[in-house]
């Protein structure tokens, strides 16, 4: 090799050593100031506040009181956030049975749409992580349950006292003393059931996003006995309605 050519590279292989170990102390540096930012608002805990459970641990993962959290209601959220059969009331008939709450909030696209805008009814396709969902070209555009504003995720929303991005489901948290906004036959009157946001994102998006729940259709699926383990404590004339 060139003399000059071997200098040359020796140089670059002596500076890129150097960069990397002034990334790694700016790294070390970085994460000091994190850990003292994050102990200053820990209310005195330390590091062990940011701590989150496991997701089995339910005692310890914040819960609305009307609604504690179950093996059984997991259970069966499981399989419901996932259930198609449950879109029976689409705005064309090809639509039925094609969407989901996970067609919008997509595991492997961290809960959300995967995509800038999620398509709901309507919709079809998927892809990878929800990206190659597209509208069904036999659907007028105006007939499209899309989102005016990308899908925030469903992730870790047992944080959230109040769901949206501008927070208006929830009877609880910031939305106390709002009610006179709780406008009569809209979504957001849901809000008078009392409950936390997510429950009341549930229930409001139902109507909203054209899913239904059914007793024919869950009896004919198998989750009559899943929803009586889950909500026993609740008058079976009550057990199987969205309110």
């Amino acid at each position: 090799m060139n003399t000059k050519i071997l200098g040359i590279s020796l140089m670059c292989i002596l500076f890129i050593g150097l960069s990397a170990c002034k990334d790694e102390e700016s790294g070390i540096e970085l994460d000091s100031e994190l850990q003292v930012l994050l102990e200053e608002k820990s209310d005195g805990t330390g590091m062990a506040f940011f701590r989150q459970p496991s997701s089995d641990d339910y005692s310890a993962i914040p819960q609305d009181p009307k609604n504690p959290i179950t093996s059984e209601k997991v259970i069966l959220g499981q399989l419901l956030y996932h259930e198609t059969a449950l879109g029976i009331a689409p705005m064309e008939d090809i639509g039925k049975a094609t969407y989901s709450c996970a067609s919008c909030h997509f595991a492997k696209a961290g809960f959300t749409a995967g995509r800038f805008q999620g398509i709901g009814d309507g919709g079809m396709g998927f892809g990878q992580n929800g990206e190659g969902r597209i509208a069904n070209s036999i659907y007028d555009e105006n007939d499209l349950d899309v989102q005016p504003l990308r899908s925030p995720t469903t992730l870790n929303v047992a944080y959230q006292k109040n769901m949206l991005w501008n927070g208006q489901f929830g009877a609880t948290g910031l939305n106390i003393g709002t009610e006179a906004n709780w406008t009569p036959e809209t979504p957001i009157a849901k809000n008078n059931l009392g409950f936390e946001g997510v429950e009341i994102q549930a229930i409001a998006g139902l109507g909203v996003h054209r899913l239904k729940i059914d007793y024919g259709t869950l009896n004919d699926l198998g989750y009559i006995p899943l929803f009586d383990l889950a909500f026993g404590n609740i008058a079976e004339s009550d057990r199987y309605t969205k309110e």
